[in-house]
């Protein structure tokens, strides 16, 4: 038995962790100077929430959602002079909208390959801002704007989402899918400030966050049956009026 999604509408659930990785560059943001490394390393995160899934055929489909995503960092100070280093960690929180197009491939009965391309939609409702073990080091995020002089828009950005994956479909439990994903936004996502003062020495680094990221992909979707094709029925000519006969 085919399991096809033609004219089904599905609603699911996901959970996505972000994996670090020096790859596409998910991994570390560094500056030296003045005899100080400041550095900014992504952590393991994660992205959950929920999608909706429109099945056009039996190969393409659409889907969009809504997930809470959850980036962790953190933020090291090494002074070479003094061989003095503090840390201080910090998360971003965002809700991202995706709009992606989907295509899949039937490997067996029930196993089918997906390959998704789109846009996503990233709201950052806040800036951030954390202290390393003292006062002397600090870390300060703020969302960057399309607009630098009037901040516009600050709190959204847009980028491309891409994944693959696999899909185990059921004839009554719904799907499962394992699979991965890749997230890169048009632009960088936060400005980094990272303030330092020991011993008479003060200084500061500007990193910027590009807030691209990999997940690993865990969905469920709940089985849905499809939804019926109108069929036209032809009338009765004797049910008919007298005036649509002629």
């Amino acid at each position: 038995m085919v399991h096809s999604q033609k004219r089904v509408t599905t609603f699911g659930l996901q959970i996505k962790p972000i994996v670090p990785s020096n790859l596409f560059n998910t991994g570390e943001t560094a500056l030296t100077k003045n005899n100080l490394d400041f550095a900014v390393n992504q952590k393991l995160g994660y992205s959950m929430g929920g999608i909706i899934r429109i099945g056009l055929n039996e190969r393409f489909s659409m889907e969009t959602g809504i997930s809470l995503v959850k980036r962790h960092f953190e933020a090291t100070v090494f002074d070479n002079l003094d061989a003095y280093a503090d840390t201080t960690r910090f998360g971003i929180y965002g809700y991202e909208v995706p709009v992606l197009g989907m295509v899949f491939i039937r490997l067996t009965d029930q196993i089918y390959m997906n390959t998704a391309f789109g846009l996503a939609f990233d709201v950052f409702p806040s800036d951030v801002s954390s202290l390393g073990s003292s006062d002397e080091f600090e870390h300060v995020g703020i969302r960057r704007g399309l607009n630098e002089t009037t901040n516009l828009l600050s709190w959204m950005k847009v980028g491309l989402i891409a994944n693959l994956g696999y899909e185990f479909r059921t004839e009554k439990s719904g799907y499962f899918y394992v699979g991965g994903s890749y997230h890169l936004p048009f632009q960088n996502i936060y400005h980094s400030f990272l303030l330092y003062e020991r011993n008479a020495i003060s200084d500061q680094a500007h990193l910027q966050l590009a807030g691209n990221y990999l997940t690993l992909d865990f969905r469920y979707l709940f089985h849905e049956e499809p939804k019926e094709k109108k069929r036209k029925t032809k009338r009765d000519p004797d049910s008919m009026p007298g005036w649509m006969k002629k």
